[in-house]
C-alpha cells in the first residue's frame, strides 16, 4: 500500500493515521477537512469552550504535526470513483489511493423551515461556537434553545452560567431531556435544569420563528405560545456527511456508511459483501459490531470515534484477513448544570430500567438497562466510579454481530 487518502480530520479521521504510522505504514498520506482550522477536540465546544473556561488552542488534537501526512483543509470531498479508486474534491482535485479511511462525521441538522436571516444558528463546530459567543458577548440575553438532547442540554447549561444576565429556555418536543437515556435521568436533569435558573418547555416544539426582517425576535411554539427571543440555537441532531458518497456503491443505511464488524465498508455487491481498501470510523459508520436485536446501531461518541478510528487504521494496514473485529464496549459522558453523567452500552436499547444504587431524589444515582433478564447498558449520575463493574459484564455477555 502506498497511498492512504483520510477523509476527514475530527477525532476518528487523526487516531486513523496514528494507527497507520504506529503500525509502520509509512507511504502517503494525506488528509481532506473541509474545515480550515488545525484538528480540534469537539465535545468541550459546546461545555467548556463556551463558558469560556477552555481556549480554542486547549483543544487541539494532539499529534496530528507528527504524522507526515499531507493536509488538504478547507476543502470537502465532494465523489468517490471506486473503480478509478479517486476521491474527487469540490474543486476538481482527484486524489488517488490504495486505501481509504471513511472519517467525514456528521453535521448539525439544520431547521427545517424558513428563518430570519439573523440570529437562528445551529452548532457542530468551532466556527459555530464562535458565532454563538459573538452573539451573547455583543448582548444577546433572550435565548431559546430548541432541543433537549446532549447538544441541548450542554448549551442551555454552559450559556446560564455564563454570568451574563442570559435567559435560557429550552424546549423540547418529548416529556423530558436526554430522553435518549430513560429512566429516571431525565428528571434528574429537568429538575437541576430548573435550579439553575433554565426554563423548560416540554412536550411541545417550534413551528416557526418571528423576526424583525432582520434578526430573529421570538420562537412560537406548537401551542401558539411566542417566546421571546434574541437568539435561537437549533439542536435538533446530527446528520451523517455522506452526501458525497451517493452513487459511489457503498451501502448507505440511514444516511451512514454501513460496514462489517471489522469496519470494512459493506457495498451493493451482494449479501456481506464489503471493500477491502475502504475502511470506517466515527459517527459516520453504521458497524455490524455494534447492534441491538434490532441491527446495528449508530453511535456519535467520543469514545467511539477514538476507538474505530485506531482499528480502522490498523485493519486497513492488515488487510481483511488479519484485520480484527471491532470489541469496544460504547461509552459516554457529559456535564450539565453541575451533573456528572456517565454510561456505558446502549441503555437506550433496554425495555425496562432498574435503580440498583443511589437515590434520584439526590442527584446520584446508577442505573442499570436490561432487555429482558440481558444487561444492555448502564447509566450514572455523579456516581461514575461504579460504571466499570458494569462495563465488564457488558464485554463478558456480548452478543455475536448478526450474520451477513
Amino acid at each position: 500500500m502506498r497511498e492512504v487518502v483520510v477523509v476527514g480530520a475530527g477525532l476518528a479521521g487523526v487516531r486513523a493515521c496514528a494507527s497507520l504510522r504506529a503500525q509502520g505504514y509509512s507511504g502517503a498520506l494525506t488528509v481532506v477537512s473541509d474545515e480550515a482550522h488545525l484538528p480540534y477536540d469537539r465535545p468541550p465546544l459546546t461545555k467548556q469552550v463556551v463558558a469560556g473556561t477552555l481556549t480554542e488552542a486547549d483543544i487541539r488534537l494532539a499529534g496530528a504535526d507528527d504524522f507526515g501526512a499531507r493536509w488538504i483543509r478547507g476543502t470537502a470531498a465532494a465523489g468517490l470513483d471506486r473503480d478509478r479508486r479517486r476521491v474527487r474534491l469540490a474543486d476538481g482535485t482527484e486524489l488517488p489511493y490504495d486505501g481509504l479511511v471513511l472519517a467525514t462525521g456528521a453535521q448539525a441538522r439544520p431547521w427545517p423551515g424558513e428563518v430570519p436571516p439573523g440570529g437562528v444558528l445551529a452548532v457542530r463546530g468551532l466556527d459555530d461556537v464562535r458565532r454563538l459567543r459573538a452573539a451573547v458577548d455583543g448582548g444577546a440575553r433572550d435565548v431559546v434553545v430548541v432541543g433537549a438532547g446532549f447538544v441541548g442540554v450542554e448549551l442551555a447549561s454552559s450559556l446560564s452560567g455564563l454570568g451574563l444576565g442570559i435567559r435560557v429556555t429550552l424546549v423540547e418536543p418529548l416529556d423530558g431531556p436526554l430522553r435518549a437515556l430513560g429512566g429516571t435521568v431525565s428528571g434528574i436533569v429537568a429538575a437541576a435544569a430548573r435550579r439553575a435558573g433554565v426554563g423548560l418547555r416540554l412536550g411541545t416544539g417550534v413551528r416557526g420563528f418571528r423576526s424583525d426582517g432582520e434578526r430573529v425576535t421570538g420562537a412560537v411554539l406548537s401551542d401558539g405560545t411566542v417566546l421571546p427571543a434574541e437568539l435561537v440555537v437549533v439542536a435538533i441532531g446530527m446528520t451523517p456527511a455522506t452526501g458525497w458518497l451517493r452513487g459511489s456503491g457503498l451501502s448507505l443505511v440511514s444516511g451512514r456508511v454501513h460496514c462489517d464488524e471489522r469496519l470494512f465498508a459493506r457495498t451493493g455487491g451482494g449479501a456481506g459483501a464489503s471493500d477491502p481498501r475502504i475502511v470506517v470510523a466515527g459517527d459516520v459508520a453504521l458497524c455490524d459490531a455494534v447492534c441491538s436485536p434490532e441491527g446495528p446501531v449508530a453511535l456519535e461518541h467520543w469514545s467511539n470515534a477514538a476507538a474505530q478510528g485506531e482499528l480502522a487504521g490498523s485493519n486497513l494496514l492488515a488487510g481483511p484477513g488479519p484485520a480484527e473485529p471491532y470489541e469496544h464496549v460504547p461509552s459516554f459522558w457529559t456535564s450539565a448544570f453541575g451533573l456528572r453523567i456517565k454510561s456505558v452500552g446502549l441503555p437506550g436499547t433496554g425495555d425496562r430500567a432498574v435503580v440498583e444504587a443511589g437515590d434520584p431524589a439526590t442527584d446520584a444515582v446508577v442505573e442499570a438497562h436490561y432487555r429482558g433478564d440481558r444487561l444492555v447498558g448502564a447509566v450514572t449520575v455523579n456516581r461514575g466510579g461504579l460504571l466499570t463493574a458494569y462495563a465488564r459484564r457488558l464485554r463478558e455477555t456480548r452478543p455475536a454481530a448478526p450474520a451477513a
